[in-house]
């Protein structure tokens, strides 16, 4: 418990969330041993008392959280609506179900993850609890104990093969980690471990050398710092967590167990008996239930101090103070039977009768049920109730802003076309480039910076959409908006004609509304940019794609260095960690918003961290950011120029987007929305840790117009495209589940419905070819469907929002109005 409470703080104990396998085999031990004395004291168990233990030892604490979860949700703006589709599952203990159907993922670093994420194992525990003395009483009766241990064993096996068959680099591992199914080896591991050791007797034939104290001793200390290895290296991407982690998590625990439960005389069951661990142990279950509630209301009220050692201990200590006073007043006071003799002496009192004989143990069970049931159906009210007052004025707000005449539906000319821009000033990069560190290659001309302060020339205007399609393509914005989804952007261009919208709002604070030509953050959608230079720098021949990166970087401190080509690096073969995912780092960068990160400590932060898998491993691939910081330095060795020089030069320049910036060394011009996770503010980041992987702003007018460049071969050749275009399974990443990974871009099929004609559209319908991207509270898409020649750009400023949700609507819009 230590461990989890500690790696939800912040503290880097990158493998902390494995507390919960321990406690897993622990349960599952302790369980099965009180069915097995049961067993042989009375040859049956008692399924009613059973079940009513563990009601009295859950029901109560968890009443209490539940209740007092809704007054904290009404701290967190926007909360009190997820909370309502929440404490349902909650209350039925399918948490672990809820989360996996409704996508979300348990190890996102940035977004604020929901109230009761963390009774997702709980629900585990209890479809155990339910399910468990059912199968126990059933096989001891027919396969008596030795039966039941084998098929125990089995069941370790097959959950243990599930979790690593379904491990897939790079995509999110929330659906095996939050599983029933998946993660039932630990309970089952304890389980089998009470068949076969009894606490405090020794097997018959236990060796006389084995059974001294200081041999327990020492398995334990093995075991022990077993899982201190573990609790600090196995972090949640590491494929040998997957593959066989998990199990040796419960192998290990085991251990422990049977070290400190063999009865004799020893150091280690003093040292894990002593008062101080015997109190944290006794209330773990209040601290797990009121810890995780804490850690997500911390960032609210205390902004970036939240990761302050300080605010660290005040967590723990607020943590523990209510776990304390739930212990004292409501966990021990309904198991020992205090309250129900309380409320017995005040009813009698009430009555005018004497207190009741004690109630048998149906009227226990009726009992416990009855309050069990008036709890819950207080929750469920309070929950229905506070999601209907969610929904009813999230978007209250927003609507004022839908309302203002600029949002109307009438397609909008190309922003800066009717009045153009300045000049662009690019800013100087804090960076520099030495001559030494140049390629002898590099020409006078490559190493040209692009012209300072000079007038772009603005684009011609497009021909608009039909206002037909013009109205369906603003309806999908304003339903898109609501709830945590301040506001979106978009542009759609159809066969050459072009429509602009938006909806919502581009500042909370401000209530300013979202505008067509306001500047949106893109995020990953920026690797298509720096992979374009890239793939440019090949086709001149200056760049060779099956040629090793340490060619050009040859002190690159990742794992594998040498073995890396580039285009492994363009493609996400290369197996590196994505530094981006590390929760420590996101942590750290987003609590720094003035420091200016340099590449090379970007790289070598993740170099720290082994690789999933081998370069280029066959079927192997996993989407990393670090694979782009590399492409990014490849790109200033090989050109002579900074990235952004690069990216002004061979691509903003050349297709005039006035309205597309490099941050941060471009000085913005124009409105930039305020991007939000969940209800925070995230647009102060330092936009130097993404770096190569997500450092250009932009409209979203101007991302469509490099969208239909970049397919209608403005941008690459004949040949360098059809390398570009030549993809490898995405293994559903990010729930696109047809994603497939080509050179810096994917390819998708949207989620489009049925024709018309209630037709299902061919998958050629639905392809399309582009990027996602996330950052700084930000999401934005850029999508192109060969079939119909449609280009679909949007940004929308929440990090928790999905933008494929959006351009799925935008891009059926536009296939009803063709009649596809």
């Amino acid at each position: 418990m230590v461990a989890v409470v500690l790696y939800h703080v912040g503290v880097p104990l990158r493998g902390g969330f494995l507390g919960v396998e321990t406690f897993f085999v622990i349960s599952g031990f302790l369980i099965t041993a009180l069915l097995c004395s049961e067993w042989e004291a009375t040859q049956r168990i008692d399924l009613a008392a059973f079940w009513l233990r563990r009601a009295r030892r859950l029901f109560p604490a968890l009443a209490l959280l539940l209740v007092a979860t809704l007054g904290i949700a009404a701290l967190l703006p926007g909360e009190l609506r997820k909370l309502g589709h929440d404490l349902l599952p909650a209350i039925g203990y399918v948490m672990n179900w809820h989360l996996v159907w409704s996508g979300r993922p348990y190890f996102d670093p940035v977004v604020r993850p929901p109230l009761l994420q963390h009774l997702w194992s709980l629900a585990v525990e209890e479809q155990f609890y339910l399910v468990w003395p059912v199968v126990f009483a059933g096989a001891m009766r027919v396969i008596r104990r030795r039966g039941l241990l084998v098929l125990t064993l089995l069941g370790v096996i097959a959950s243990s093969l599930l979790l690593a068959r379904g491990y897939r680099p790079g995509v999110d591992p929330s659906r095996l980690y939050y599983g029933t199914d998946t993660r039932a080896a630990g309970l089952l591991l304890g389980a089998a471990l009470a068949l076969v050791w009894r606490p405090g007797r020794l097997p018959a034939r236990w060796p006389r050398w084995a059974a001294q104290p200081v041999a327990f001793d020492l398995l334990g200390l093995a075991g022990l710092a077993g899982l201190a290895w573990a609790f600090l290296r196995l972090y949640e991407q590491r494929p040998l967590l997957y593959r066989g982690g998990f199990v040796l998590v419960s192998l290990l625990t085991a251990l422990v167990i049977v070290a400190v439960t063999h009865g004799g005389a020893g150091q280690l069951p003093r040292l894990l008996g002593s008062a101080p661990l015997r109190w944290l142990g006794l209330r773990s279950y209040g601290i797990y239930l009121w810890h995780w509630p804490v850690v997500v209301v911390t960032p609210t009220l205390l902004g970036r101090q939240a990761n302050a050692g300080w605010a660290m201990v005040a967590q723990i200590v607020v943590t523990l103070l209510f776990a304390a006073a739930s212990f004292r007043w409501v966990e021990q006071p309904v198991r020992d039977g205090r309250l129900g003799a309380t409320w017995q002496r005040w009813w009698g009192k009430y009555r005018g009768r004497v207190p009741a004989p004690a109630p048998v143990l149906a009227d226990q069970v009726n009992r416990t049920v009855w309050l069990w049931g008036a709890a819950m159906g207080l929750c469920a009210v309070l929950g229905l109730w506070s999601a209907v007052r969610g929904m009813a004025s999230a978007p209250s707000a927003l609507r004022r802003a839908t309302a203002i005449p600029a949002l109307a539906v009438a397609p909008m000319p190309l922003p800066g076309a009717a009045t153009p821009m300045p000049g662009r000033t690019v800013l100087g990069t804090a960076r520099s480039l030495s001559p030494s560190t140049l390629p002898a290659a590099a020409s006078t001309a490559d190493a040209e910076t692009p012209n300072v302060g000079t007038a772009i020339p603005t684009a011609v205007p497009l021909p608009t959409v039909a206002p037909a399609l013009a109205a369906a393509l603003q309806a999908a914005l304003d339903a898109a908006v609501g709830g945590a989804i301040p506001g979106v952007v978009a542009t759609v261009k159809v066969d050459g004609e072009v429509w602009h919208g938006a909806s919502g709002l581009r500042d909370l604070a401000a209530q300013l509304p979202m505008e067509p030509g306001t500047l949106v953050r893109l995020g990953s959608v920026s690797k298509m940019y720096t992979a374009v230079v890239a793939l440019q720098l090949v086709q001149e021949g200056k760049l060779a794609l099956d040629a090793p990166v340490a060619t050009w970087l040859p002190a690159l401190p990742v794992p594998n260095a040498d073995l890396i080509t580039v285009r492994q690096v363009l493609g996400q073969t290369t197996g590196l960690y994505d530094y981006l995912e590390d929760r420590n780092f996101a942590e750290q960068a987003y609590d720094e918003p003035g420091r200016r990160w340099q590449p090379a400590e970007l790289v070598e932060y993740a170099g720290r961290s082994e690789a999933l898998f081998l370069p280029g491993a066959p079927g192997a691939w996993d989407y990393s950011s670090t694979n782009y910081v590399i492409l990014g330095m490849l790109v200033e060795r090989v050109s002579g120029m900074t990235l952004d020089q690069a990216i002004h030069r061979r691509i903003i320049d050349p297709l005039a987007l006035t309205q597309t910036f490099f941050q941060p060394d471009d000085a913005l011009q124009g409105e930039l929305a305020r991007g939000y996770a969940d209800s925070t503010d995230r647009t102060d980041a330092a936009m130097s840790f993404v770096w190569a992987t997500g450092s250009i702003v932009a409209s979203t007018a101007d991302l469509q117009r490099f969208g239909t460049a970049l397919w209608a071969g403005a941008l690459l050749d004949e040949a360098t495209q059809v390398e570009m275009l030549a993809v490898v399974d995405g293994y559903g990443a990010y729930n696109m589940f047809e994603l497939a990974y080509g050179l810096g871009i994917m390819r998708n099929r949207l989620s489009v419905g049925p024709d018309a004609t209630g037709a299902e559209r061919s998958l050629e319908t639905r392809e399309v070819w582009g990027h996602i991207g996330g950052f700084a509270g930000f999401r934005a898409a850029v999508w192109h469907a060969p079939q119909g020649n449609i280009t679909i750009a949007l940004g929308m400023n929440q990090a928790s929002a999905n933008p494929n949700d959006l351009a799925t609507a935008l891009f059926e819009a536009v296939l009803a109005y063709q009649g596809r």
